[in-house]
């Protein structure tokens, strides 16, 4: 199973407000393998928000998305479901 997480996808790559702690970048893919009676994959990652003298948008959401696809190669098989989620979840400010 092919995953990807876009952070702040709706702005241009260099843009970007918000990073993965790991390699400062905003986006991640793997390939998740899924083996019959296997306990289930969980990844982790921690992402932060750019430090707002580093971007003028202050106020348009952090748009994520997660995608799900099967890879190329992978005949007879079926991906039922969303294969891409958004969500957007309000916050305050303290």
């Amino acid at each position: 199973l092919e995953a990807e997480l876009q952070l702040d996808r709706l702005k241009p790559r260099l843009s970007r407000r918000v990073l993965l702690l790991q390699g400062q970048q905003a986006a991640w893919h793997e390939e998740l393998e899924l083996d019959t009676g296997a306990p289930p994959v969980c990844r982790n990652l921690t992402a932060y928000l750019r430090d707002e003298a580093d971007f003028k948008d202050k106020l348009s959401p952090v748009a994520l998305s997660l995608s799900l696809a099967l890879p190329e190669g992978a005949p007879g098989l079926v991906l039922y479901g969303d294969t891409l989620v958004q969500a957007q979840v309000g916050g305050t400010r303290l």
